[in-house]
C-alpha cells in the first residue's frame, strides 16, 4: 500500500520519479475575444498552489489582473489587436507560465451613407462608402438592391449601374461583427434615362 502511493505522488528518489510540473491555463487555451464595454472575468485553471500572479505586457486598458487569484476581470475601454500577455504564477516549489491572447474588439456602430440616393437607369452609380466606427466583419442589405446596384459585403461600397427604374425605397443596410451590429437607412430612387423616357 505504501508503495502504490508512493507512486501516485512520484515521492523520494526510491520512487523513480518526480512531482508532477504545475500547469496554468486561462479560457481553455482558447484566444479570447473581448469587447470594449462589456465586462469579462478570466478565472485561471491552476495544478498546484501559487500565491502571486504577474502579467507581462500590461492588461489592455480597463482591464486588470489580481495577484492573489489571479483573476482578470474589467470591462475593456479601448480596441486592440490580438497580442499574447504571458501570466506567471508562482508559489512555493511553483513557477509557471501561460500566454494568454487576447484581443479587444468594438461593436460597429455609427453607420451612414449619404442618403437620398437618385440613381438613373444605364449610368454608373458613383461609389458610396460606409461612414462606421469600430469593426465590421461583413455587410448586408435588405430587401434586395435595384437590379444592377450591388453592396460588397466586405468594404459596405454600393456600386455599379441600374438597369430597371425604381420608385423610391427605403433599403436597411446592417453592419455586422462577432461584437454587434448596426444598421442605416437608405433612401434610393431609380428614374429612367432621358432616352428611355423619351420613348416611352
Amino acid at each position: 500500500m505504501l508503495m502504490a502511493l508512493c507512486a501516485l505522488a512520484a515521492c523520494g528518489n526510491g520512487g523513480g520519479g518526480s512531482p508532477a510540473a504545475a500547469q496554468l491555463f486561462y479560457n481553455g487555451l482558447r484566444p479570447f475575444p473581448a469587447v470594449v464595454g462589456e465586462a469579462i472575468a478570466l478565472t485561471p485553471a491552476m495544478s498546484g498552489k501559487a500565491n502571486l500572479y504577474t502579467v507581462t505586457p500590461a492588461l489592455p486598458s480597463g482591464l486588470s489582473l489580481n495577484a492573489r487569484t489571479g483573476v482578470i476581470s474589467g470591462t475593456p475601454t479601448q480596441p486592440s489587436a490580438a497580442a499574447i500577455f504571458v501570466v506567471s504564477a508562482t508559489g512555493a516549489g511553483v513557477r509557471v507560465s501561460f500566454p494568454l491572447v487576447l484581443s479587444v474588439t468594438e461593436p460597429p456602430h455609427g453607420l451612414s451613407y449619404a442618403s437620398p440616393v437618385s440613381a438613373i437607369v444605364g449610368a454608373a452609380l458613383a461609389p458610396l462608402r460606409p461612414s462606421i466606427a469600430g469593426s465590421v466583419d461583413r455587410y448586408a442589405v435588405s430587401p434586395p438592391l435595384p437590379p444592377g446596384i450591388v453592396l460588397n459585403g466586405s468594404s459596405g461600397i454600393l456600386s455599379g449601374t441600374p438597369t430597371e427604374d425604381r420608385s423610391v425605397a427605403p433599403y436597411t443596410i446592417t453592419a455586422e461583427s462577432l461584437a454587434g451590429s448596426t444598421h442605416f437607412v437608405l433612401v434610393l430612387t431609380v428614374t429612367p434615362s432621358r432616352s428611355g423616357a423619351m420613348a416611352r
